[in-house]
């Protein structure tokens, strides 16, 4: 039995995130100066200035799309690092603890949290403790001064070579078994980590968690808990994250989506993607984010853009396996971008009136509201079901044990043809003739002792909840005390 968290804010349950790269989300000139920028509609690239290329993004702007934000039914956003860099993703800080000024001031962020706080909104930061920029004074000293006490706080061979992260020469990384860099960052009264929640922020995503140790990330949590206990911490883990949630919050997690590329790709079988959703989520590790795109990662709308069915399947599932889903900015407006940095492009928010950018809003708005209403997909049970006359047939349903009654089923053809497959439900209050409708289409099934025959198209992702109204004057589900 895997032991994980129980002292996780419980608000993570019922996340849905919303990832923004501030410097190409939104961008509000208001009193600033545009010199230096890239033209907002430009290529990302195309200036030849790599990570020193801005465009302008700031906090203002995002301020501005709150309201967009909210409306698609997310309740937090995840912001890549503020903190001052001399690039524009930020994540080789030269100081961590200063507002990067070409976001904006102390005010904005100020305004900022309490507009998305009004609106019912959480907020992240993330920020990359394993390593900094090379241009970070304490790099500079130590690169000068063998002798001094930030030396040891990096490590440098006899050569004077020192260890950086993916042998990026810019980004040197950073010791932490060193007691000097543990109270900086997370143990000290004046932390890093302290810092950004005094600022009102929610929680805390660490970059490549992976990197830290497991030893580093308990240490954190256990460190920032007890004076913050609804701050949320979740590390990045690219491999596969299960074990990480004894430690950390929550993950993201690659592994669903990478699952579903492979699945895709046909280098896996659906009967092996719905093994790999047992592997990670049977034993109750839900904290773990379902993503289809990030910053790192090409768009899924470049990658399956041309598979509509199977954009769509992968979304209904995203919402409604265990777990957290994720949303990369523009994604709700079908943006493009193959790997960095085509992927970190500048939205065209005009789409959002054309007619199949709104079809596709509101899906992603309705799977929102689902997850907010269903307690059973945020809470409750989860477990596969395995059909073996039907291999394309993805399946399983996610129930609640103290409201019997909430249940839903997904059904997912991952075939060309119609599929008409009868599904073992093992759930005790699946009466016979209780109806289920999918939530989509309206049309209904009847459960016959604890065994249902959906009717799917090709390619069709169908989710199904129990409907309590196919007999007059009487419920199935019965609420006696005493």
């Amino acid at each position: 039995m895997t032991h994980y968290r129980k002292d996780t804010p419980q608000w993570l349950n019922e996340a849905i995130f919303y990832q923004i790269m501030p410097d190409r989300f939104a961008r509000d000139n208001t009193g600033s100066s545009e010199a230096g920028l890239t033209e907002w509609e430009a290529r990302p690239g195309s200036s030849g200035r790599g990570g020193g290329e801005f465009f302008g993004g700031n906090l203002r702007g995002i301020c501005g799309k709150l309201d967009h934000i909210a409306g698609l039914g997310v309740n937090t956003i995840l912001l890549t690092p503020i903190n001052q860099a001399p690039s524009y993703h930020r994540y080789d800080t030269v100081d961590f603890c200063a507002l990067d000024p070409m976001l904006g001031d102390w005010k904005d962020l100020d305004n900022l949290v309490h507009e998305a706080h009004r609106r019912g909104l959480k907020l992240m930061f993330d920020v990359a403790l394993n390593h900094v920029s090379h241009q970070h004074p304490w790099f500079q000293k130590a690169l000068k001064d063998p002798h001094c006490k930030e030396r040891s706080w990096f490590k440098f061979d006899s050569a004077g070579n020192y260890q950086c992260w993916w042998g990026y020469e810019t980004l040197p990384e950073l010791q932490f078994n060193n007691p000097d860099l543990q109270q900086k960052f997370f143990l000290g009264k004046d932390n890093v980590i302290s810092f950004w929640l005094d600022k009102g922020f929610d929680g805390v995503r660490l970059d490549c968690a992976n990197d830290l140790t497991h030893e580093i990330c308990e240490k954190i949590v256990t460190s920032i808990r007890p004076r913050y206990p609804q701050a949320a911490i979740i590390g990045e883990v690219v491999n596969y994250s299960v074990p990480w949630l004894r430690v950390l919050d929550a993950t993201q997690s690659y592994f669903f989506t990478d699952s579903l590329k492979a699945l895709k790709s046909g280098s896996i079988t659906t009967r092996q993607c719905l093994a790999n959703m047992q592997i990670a989520y049977a034993t109750g590790a839900h904290r773990q984010f379902q993503m289809l795109s990030s910053h790192d990662t090409p768009r899924i709308h470049s990658e399956w853009g041309r598979s509509a069915a199977f954009l769509r399947a992968a979304r209904r599932l995203q919402f409604t396996l265990p777990g957290i889903p994720m949303l990369y900015y523009g994604e709700e407006i079908a943006m493009r971008g193959k790997s960095d940095p085509d992927n970190r492009a500048t939205p065209t928010w005009e789409k959002l009136n054309q007619a199949g950018i709104v079809a596709e809003i509101d899906e992603l708005r309705k799977l929102a509201e689902l997850r907010r209403n269903s307690p059973e997909l945020t809470g409750g049970t989860w477990q596969p079901i395995f059909t073996d006359g039907h291999p394309d047939v993805f399946a399983f349903f996610c129930a609640s044990p103290e409201d019997p009654h909430c249940l839903t089923l997904v059904t997912w053809n991952n075939s060309r043809t119609r599929r008409q497959p009868t599904l073992t439900v093992p759930w005790g209050w699946l009466f016979s003739q209780v109806q289920l409708e999918e939530v989509f289409t309206g049309r209904r099934i009847t459960a016959v002792a604890g065994l249902v025959t959906p009717t799917l198209a090709p390619g069709e992702c169908a989710i199904w909840q129990v409907k309590d109204d196919s007999k007059r004057n009487y419920s199935f589900f019965k609420h006696r005390v005493g």
